[in-house]
């Protein structure tokens, strides 16, 4: 089977998106997929960078508009110098922006006005040059448009009629609640093309699949529910003899949490920080890339407890969680949508504490079937409550940590791959006996 992968963010970039894909294209790679990629020709920055995966071929192009011309520069500057090219945006450190940071941001956001989906949406023209000339070359079996951006959809669709199967991994509803105003009838627009046009769609829950086919009345049997995992290659991870690592909890009176993830307005820190503060035995870990003054205050008036680290490279973020005593995930207002760090959790063989967001959360379910941990309210006291049992018997922490490790396996990456990997060859046999693309 050869598969071609459309993928605006692809390693060495360590983007949450990055990460699935490098994950997913690894794990078919090691079950014989020829797998190609056509990923925009963007540097990786600050040592936050992945290898491509053995087996697999990157093919790249400009990144187009001020992306590319950042890319240039960054090259240019490499050549001249020797050495890895300083950077001036989001992934320089915890804090803040220095002025060209702040610069090349607002740039962005003005660009985002006038393109869709946002100033990505200016790689367009150059993928879709490189786009046809792949297809072409590679003749692949599957296309599959990794979203998001939505470009890589719109590129889809222009190439649709070419393939024979393709696959729009659409992760979350394109139309979703963080969509700017002044694109929301484009998203709707585009998010029903390519429910009608598409072979197959991959989302990430259940209820995005549910919105989907209530939606645009499509077959629901069209849609696969392709998780965020964790990387159950490494031995022990997500295995019942995990518990031996959370014997640091038993340290009399203490207990250590970690954060890792982005912050979004729909999941705001501020109530866990306060619930941290509040209680002078737990200290807690955040690696977090742009965090704000107002977090950062935070830090400064809990005497140590409360550190900042910033965005770190994914090999140290799977470290700092294998050294915690529990993970802190703070659940999204909307329940369409799962953290996927939730996911990458599991390979830790670490406790989970979910903080419930929304009235209706699939978290709760998923954490009662992996006896992973415990959820709570997003709460100052609930939270503080429950840490607090935590204190009075550490040997809960202990036993959380094996969990339910049938229910865990499924969201591995090998297994997550295996269920790709067989979803595109059904939808390839279904292609070939309705006759489509003959």
């Amino acid at each position: 089977m050869r598969i071609l992968l459309v993928a605006y963010d692809y390693p060495p970039l360590g983007s949450p998106q990055a990460i699935r894909w490098y994950y997913l294209s690894r794990e078919l790679a090691r079950l014989g997929v020829e797998l190609h990629v056509l990923a925009p020709d963007i540097p990786a920055r600050d040592g936050n960078n992945l290898a491509v995966p053995a087996g697999v071929t990157v093919h790249r192009c400009s990144a187009g508009g001020l992306a590319g011309w950042r890319a240039r520069r960054e090259y240019a500057l490499h050549r001249e110098t020797s050495s890895v090219p300083a950077t001036d945006d989001a992934h320089a450190g915890p804090t803040h922006l220095n002025w060209k940071g702040r610069l090349y941001q607002r740039l962005e956001r003005l660009i985002g006005c006038w393109v869709y989906p946002d100033s990505r949406g200016l790689w367009r023209m150059p993928a879709g040059k490189a786009l046809e000339m792949l297809i072409d070359a590679v003749r692949p079996d599957v296309l599959i448009s990794s979203h998001e951006p939505a470009v890589t959809l719109q590129l889809g669709l222009r190439v649709a009629a070419r393939v024979p199967v393709w696959l729009a991994d659409l992760g979350d509803p394109v139309l979703a609640g963080y969509t700017p105003r002044h694109w929301r009838r484009r998203a709707g627009e585009l998010e029903a093309a390519v429910c009608r046009v598409a072979t197959g769609i991959s989302v990430t829950t259940e209820a995005t699949r549910d919105l989907l086919v209530a939606r645009h009345e499509i077959d629901a049997s069209r849609v696969l529910v392709l998780h965020q995992g964790f990387d159950d290659t490494c031995p022990g991870d997500g295995a019942p003899e995990a518990a031996s690592r959370a014997e640091g909890a038993t340290r009399a009176g203490e207990l250590h949490l970690l954060y890792t993830g982005r912050f979004y307005p729909f999941r705001d820190p501020i109530v866990l920080f306060d619930a941290v503060l509040g209680l002078e035995s737990i200290r807690l870990t955040v690696a977090a890339p742009e965090v704000k003054s107002e977090y950062l205050a935070y830090a400064e008036r809990s005497g140590g407890r409360i550190v900042f680290l910033g965005e770190q490279p994914h090999t140290r973020v799977l470290e700092l969680q294998r050294q915690c005593d529990v993970l802190v995930n703070i659940g999204n207002a909307m329940n369409a949508q799962i953290p996927g760090k939730l996911f990458e959790y599991l390979g830790s063989g670490k406790p989970i504490l979910h903080c419930q967001n929304s009235a209706v959360d699939p978290v709760v379910d998923l954490m009662q079937q992996w006896q992973r941990g415990w959820s709570c309210r997003y709460d100052r006291d609930a939270i503080q409550s429950l840490l607090t049992a935590l204190l009075d018997s550490p040997q809960r922490v202990v036993d959380a940590a094996t969990g339910d490790a049938t229910a865990i396996a499924h969201y591995g990456w090998s297994r997550l791959a295996a269920r790709l990997h067989a979803y595109c060859r059904r939808m390839m046999a279904r292609t070939t006996h309705s006759g489509r693309h003959d």
